[in-house]
């Protein structure tokens, strides 16, 4: 099968970035499915997605769930397949591609959306990402220190600074950088796709098999649409941005759209299930009772410390690189900044169900807008091909994708029907390329000479 032909230029590489943080990843350097699929999928596995299934199996039948789950990664998938293809043929991380339509300056996440959001539009909308990913840094620190309180059965000071101090070690390893996780990534994997399984094998032996699970009655019904919702907002950040960073790396758009959907469809829909089987059979949503309902201590311990660890560190790690360069400061004193931030936050105790939930909805809400202003920017105002990157010069701001950001949420607040993540991205797309068509805003240009 011919691959489709690259838009655009291969850069002469002239530094010494490996990553290829503010250029196009060169012909070279690109990856296979297999290996795109693996690094995808391992992002993907992570436990607070239990939890999610297990605190959406409170509200929702067993049916409902599956259908929810079902409809929501599909959501998912084609999200993400849309946000790797503009990553494939571009070779640019999300950063850079915000340039387009926001603006340019700004962080490594900013280069993308400087297309959209102009070159000092960019650097603010490089800011939400990395405060998003914070929030789930700080949720899943407190999620780890929760767990050792609960294991050594340590009174409520000692959550407290178990949860504390969770987030300063997992911040010493981002301070040591990708290199010192990549241990914990041959483990965390198979730990957590066997746990799970288990997990989900011995909650159904527990409730009596098969057809009690889906004879399950919630003890606090919830609607679908909210529960879709919930799924979304599991991945809704990453599908819509930091997945670019990842399928950028891909040689065809049958391989970055191949395994985006194994990720998610795969990934995601394990987590969410075997959260919510344990969840049925235990009347519990809190993922940690349940394993030590089972006695699995150590096969927890193991499962959360490499899959905590290691995500979370790699996305402190991401989120210093980018608001270090925000705010022009050194790496490590971001660093240490976000880490007392953090250990300060785990003492509201946001790894709760409802605290979760919360989270979880209002990404479904807030994010899909700002991925319908990314998509609609590339597929329908440059009709699927960008200026190259080293060609082009950014308007430095550009105020069209924020007025339909805006506009965009109220349109979500104030619809009466539908999903609102799907309402969103829908609303945000259109907009933007209404304003757009109405201005003409020319925030990008090819460079003379």
């Amino acid at each position: 099968m011919s691959k489709e032909k690259l838009e655009f230029v291969e850069p002469v590489d002239t530094n010494t970035d490996n990553e290829y943080s503010r250029e196009s990843v060169p012909l070279s350097a690109r990856k296979s499915c297999f290996s795109l699929t693996i690094v995808w999928t391992g992002f993907v596995f992570l436990v607070t997605s239990m939890m999610a299934g297990g605190g959406l199996a409170a509200g929702l039948t067993f049916n409902e769930l599956l259908l929810a789950m079902i409809l929501g990664n599909i959501f998912l998938c084609i999200i993400a397949g849309l946000v790797s293809v503009i990553a494939y043929k571009t070779g640019l991380t999300f950063a850079l591609l915000t340039r387009y339509s926001f603006g340019q300056e700004g962080s490594t996440f900013a280069l993308l959306t400087r297309y959209s959001f102009g070159q000092e539009g960019s650097r603010i909308a490089s800011l939400f990402v990395p405060i998003v990913n914070l929030g789930w840094y700080t949720i899943q620190a407190a999620l780890y220190g929760h767990f050792i309180a609960q294991v050594f059965n340590l009174s409520y000071t000692g959550e407290v600074i178990a949860m504390m101090l969770s987030a300063v070690i997992m911040g010493i390893f981002a301070v040591l950088g990708i290199k010192s996780l990549a241990v914990f990534g041959y483990i965390a994997i198979p730990s957590i796709v066997f746990l799970s399984l288990g997990t989900a094998a011995r909650s159904v032996q527990t409730i009596g098999g098969w057809q009690e699970l889906f004879n399950y009655v919630p003890l606090q019904p919830i609607d679908l649409l909210s529960g879709i919702t919930i799924v979304i907002g599991t991945w809704i950040l990453s599908t819509a941005t930091c997945i670019a960073d990842i399928m950028r790396y891909g040689k065809s758009k049958k391989d970055v759209i191949t395994a985006s959907t194994i990720g998610l469809l795969g990934g995601n829909t394990l987590m969410i299930s075997c959260g919510a089987i344990a969840g049925v059979a235990m009347n519990d949503g809190d993922l940690i009772n349940v394993l030590l309902s089972f006695g699995l201590v150590f096969p927890s311990l193991l499962l959360l410390t490499t899959n905590i660890f290691t995500t979370n560190g790699a996305n402190l790690y991401s989120t210093s690189l980018n608001l270090a360069n925000s705010f022009k400061l050194n790496r490590n004193m971001m660093l240490a900044v976000l880490i007392a931030i953090s250990a300060l936050a785990t003492m509201t105790q946001p790894y709760k169900i409802d605290s979760l939930f919360v989270f979880l909805s209002t990404l479904g809400i807030i994010v899909p807008p700002l991925c319908g202003i990314i998509l609609a920017d590339f597929y329908l105002v440059h009709r699927g091909k960008y200026i190259d990157y080293h060609k082009a010069t950014f308007k430095k701001w550009n105020l069209v994708p924020w007025i339909t950001w805006a506009i965009a949420l109220v349109c979500v607040k104030f619809i009466p029907f539908g999903l609102p993540s799907l309402n969103g991205i829908v609303s945000g797309a259109l907009l933007y390329a209404l304003i757009t068509y109405i201005v003409k805003p020319n925030v990008v240009s090819e460079s003379k000479g």
